[in-house]
């Protein structure tokens, strides 16, 4: 069912490191923070601009997990830093703030 908001799945707050790194351009490699997440997506804070369908790679912490996403959005936030929504290839059923992306609980 859809919520108020067009989505399918809740979203969780979170916030955990999470790295990217642009397939197509491996030397664009940026650390941020997640805002929330759900079973296939996350929204992280970063300081620079990502391209919308970049597919990229996650990690998170880094080193621990790492997962293929596209981006979906890239919005500049009043700070100066962007939120990025990433869509995440393979879905994770439970997420933990210790362990970060796909940590089971």
């Amino acid at each position: 069912m859809l919520s108020r908001t067009g989505r399918v799945e809740s979203r969780s707050p979170l916030s955990t490191a999470i790295r990217i790194r642009s397939l197509e351009h491996p030397e664009s490699v940026e650390e941020g923070f997640s805002q929330n997440v759900s079973p296939s997506g996350v929204r992280l804070i970063v300081k620079g601009w990502w391209m919308p369908n970049e597919p990229v790679r996650v990690e998170s912490p880094p080193d621990v997990f790492r997962s293929r996403a596209w981006v979906v959005y890239c919005q500049s936030m009043p700070a100066g830093d962007f939120a990025v929504g990433l869509r995440l290839l393979v879905r994770q059923s439970r997420w933990s703030q210790e362990g970060g992306i796909g940590s089971l609980l």
